[in-house]
């Protein structure tokens, strides 16, 4: 399960999709083992990104910069982003930072955002103020998600 929880991580998490090729049988159906194994592997998923701990939390935005206000400090090891593509992918890096001892530190960054970018922290971060800075952009970056996570596995 984890070298298929992986192959998620490099596909959807960088803006890909993930084609598992499982054909159903002559009559329609999916091969029993496997709806076993796919349900297994969406229970694992669900335990790698669980809820957004930003959820209800204070976003601000201005000119490619989002911040995020845990309203208290949280360990965070997983971030899921995504632009609105229905403006277009427009993101060409960016970095996301946290704020601690008085200061942004930054703790990821990549190229393109698209339809789904996951970043893994390794080791976790424990922040309450959060921020992602678009730093070279097509035209006007348009987020649609910016989700800080702590996994369960």
């Amino acid at each position: 399960m984890s070298e298929l929880t992986d192959i998620y991580f490099r596909s959807v998490g960088r803006n890909s999709v993930l084609l598992l090729n499982i054909p159903p049988d002559t009559q329609g159906l999916l091969p029993a083992a496997d709806v076993v194994r796919l349900r297994e592997f969406r229970e694992r998923v669900d335990r790698e990104l669980p809820e957004d701990l930003g959820r209800g939390a204070v976003v601000r935005s201005s000119s490619g910069v989002f911040t995020v206000d845990l309203g208290a400090e949280r360990e965070v090891d997983r971030i899921r982003l995504a632009e609105d593509i229905r403006h277009g992918q427009q993101v060409e890096s960016f970095v996301v930072e946290a704020y601690g001892a008085g200061a942004w530190s930054r703790v990821a960054g990549a190229g393109t955002i698209g339809a789904s970018r996951i970043l893994l922290l390794p080791p976790p971060v424990r922040a309450r103020h959060w921020r992602l800075r678009v730093t070279r952009s097509r035209q006007t970056a348009r987020i649609a998600q910016f989700a800080l996570l702590r996994s369960r596995i």
